[in-house]
């Protein structure tokens, strides 16, 4: 449980530079923002590349599918400075804590719904 606890508390740093890029956006300082944006890719890509440390084989590609996709509406929020792309990374972050809490042993697999917010095709799509 000890690395769920450092990828969890990296999930919520995700989601505090979140809040920054919010902030900053709305505030219309865009070096604010893309300092944050910068940061939270950071932890992101971090979280994707230590998947398979002690990730379920299962579960490794829906993470790796929120993850990336986490980080394609980063990246879109950054070169367009757009709050939606910035709002759409929510039902991202919580279908990832839902996956976390899964692997955690904190709730049963079975009865549990993803969003179904992440369009994955739309994403592909643009």
């Amino acid at each position: 449980r000890g690395l769920g606890d450092v990828y969890k508390r990296q999930l919520e740093g995700v989601v505090a530079y979140l809040l920054r890029i919010q902030n900053a956006l709305e505030h219309r300082d865009y070096v604010a923002k893309r300092v944050a944006v910068e940061r939270a890719e950071q932890l992101v890509q971090h979280l994707l590349l230590h998947l398979g440390e002690e990730t379920p084989k299962a579960v490794i590609a829906r993470l790796d599918r929120l993850y990336r996709y986490l980080l394609l509406k980063l990246a879109h929020c950054n070169m367009f400075n757009d709050l939606e792309a910035l709002y759409g990374c929510e039902p991202i972050i919580a279908d990832l804590r839902l996956e976390w809490s899964i692997m955690r042993g904190e709730r049963r697999d079975e009865n549990l719904r993803f969003s179904r917010l992440i369009d994955f095709d739309d994403m592909l799509a643009g």
